[in-house]
């Protein structure tokens, strides 16, 4: 046959529809140039492009390839069989072209990731890695995108068969998760930009479980996002599909109908009602784990101090200004016993910012302030003697650990010798570091206990919320089928 016959019986049946050739271009996405073309036989349609321009005029595709209508019911039956055979061809090819792309998508996501963590981590340029990885996570997305549309012209509108609906679904489906790993593969290397400049990240757990939290969210958040659009366009594609009478058209569309009811139920019950709520209480559990475990508790070691034995107990602390009286001293069962004692003394008007550096009691007298005295022994010209101070400095109330004592000779000027006691104190944490440690140890352990409460509250919602909503999907899925 012929192209000018064919270019001829083309351009007959435009006439017949009445539609002019930017018209029959702007349906089949092509130019006008080359409906022209076509119809003066200077060139021939693709035969990816035949099935459409066949369902554009009515006819089959073997009356195109003829260029002439088919009168007999033989001939009817064979060009609807070569059309049927001809449009599954194109859409096996569609389909292979399709996980063709997004395996190019994936490649460039990919790519993408890598290249940001290399020159972040290796080259210590996070902003430019992250900056290179934007470049590749866009081309991918507009690679998906082009690719996508371009297969939707060539189907255009129509639902014609069940290969056709199952390929328009997956064209949104591939867009949608490309979409989504783009956006999580953004999120993922988003902290790069707040790296400081030619320093980049410190590779380690730290900063990879941050990017990986970031990507997660930015998963949750296209997902949110992305499938009430893919299932809004969808419905809209099935609304604009060409209303045939045969049965198994009305049977592919109300199935499609059903399939679009069945994934706005999923998402509005799994994604909304079971995967966001879960992930919000476990992400409120793992932060107070983190808050946890990151809460520095450090006991202060003990310090060793030299001093003068003489001026062990000089005033300090509220001893100094306030005004007190003895109310009790613990005495030795012997001159010659050491060790430490309890003294207490009562105030009339303690100051409150000693508080925290003594133990005290409040009473209706006022308030009763306990220190301790400290016997130790020193050994002078092989005489060994008793000393004792009172611990009145606020440093010395923690405790002290151990008590040593020496005696040095020494001469002044005129030659006279006289002996002075030096004792080291090993002094333990003061009461106000103790209390302080205490504070932070107690505030970690709420937070730890309170992170695996909420866990186990993520953990038990999910474990009663999958199978109501199993038993509702069942439920769901009688009601549509009904």
């Amino acid at each position: 046959m012929s192209e000018n016959q064919i270019g001829e019986f083309l351009a007959a049946l435009r006439k017949s529809k009445g539609y002019t050739q930017q018209e029959v271009a702007e349906r089949l996405g092509v130019s006008n140039k080359t409906v022209s073309s076509w119809e003066t036989g200077a060139s021939c349609p693709d035969i990816s492009v035949i099935p459409v321009i066949a369902e554009l005029y009515e006819v089959t595709c073997d009356e195109i390839l003829r260029g002439r209508r088919l009168s007999s019911d033989g001939e009817e039956r064979g060009g609807a069989a070569k059309r049927d055979r001809a449009l599954r061809h194109i859409l096996r090819r569609q389909r292979t072209n399709l996980a063709t792309v997004c395996c190019i998508s994936g490649g460039l996501t990919a790519c993408g990731v890598i290249l940001t963590l290399l020159v972040g981590y290796a080259a210590l340029e996070s902003l430019i890695g992250f900056f290179v990885g934007t470049i590749f996570l866009v081309a991918s997305v507009l690679t998906c995108a082009v690719a996508v549309q371009r297969i939707r012209l060539s189907l255009g509108d129509e639902c014609l068969c069940e290969e056709a609906e199952r390929l328009s679904a997956s064209l949104g489906r591939a867009l949608l998760w490309v979409s989504c790993a783009n956006v999580a593969a953004f999120a993922f290397i988003l902290p790069h930009v707040f790296a400081p400049v030619h320093t980049g990240l410190t590779f380690g757990l730290s900063w990879i479980g941050v990017q990986l939290i970031c990507g997660a969210v930015g998963l949750l958040v296209a997902l949110l996002a992305g499938i009430p659009i893919e299932l809004h366009y969808r419905k809209k594609s099935i609304s604009r599909a060409v209303a045939e009478t045969s049965p198994s058209a009305d049977a592919v569309r109300s199935r499609a109908i059903s399939a679009n009811a069945l994934a706005r139920w999923r998402y509005s019950r799994i994604l909304l009602a079971i995967i966001l709520p879960v992930f919000i209480i476990e992400g409120v559990a793992i932060w107070l784990g983190v808050s946890a475990s990151s809460t520095e508790i450090v006991w202060p070691a003990g310090t060793y101090t030299f001093i003068d034995a003489d001026a062990l107990s000089d005033l300090g602390g509220p001893f100094s200004d306030g005004e007190y009286s003895l109310v009790y001293e613990e005495q030795p069962q012997d001159k010659s016993e050491t060790g430490r004692y309890e003294v207490r003394y009562l105030f009339k008007n303690f100051p409150e910012r000693w508080e925290d550096y003594y133990l005290t009691e409040h009473t209706a007298d006022g308030t009763i302030v306990t220190i301790y005295k400290y016997r130790y022994e020193a050994t002078i010209d092989g005489v060994a003697e008793i000393y004792e101070f009172y611990a009145y400095n606020p440093e010395w109330q923690g405790g002290i650990t151990e008590i040593v004592a020496e005696a040095r000779t020494y001469q002044d000027e005129d030659g006279a010798t006289f002996v002075s006691v030096i004792v080291r104190l090993d002094i333990a944490p003061t009461l106000k570091e103790q209390r302080d440690v205490e504070e932070l140890v107690f505030r970690a352990d709420v937070l730890g206990w309170s992170g695996f409460a909420v866990g186990m509250v993520g953990v038990i919602y999910l474990a009663v919320a999958i199978p109501l909503t199993v038993r509702g999907e069942r439920a769901f899925r009688k009601k549509i089928s009904a």
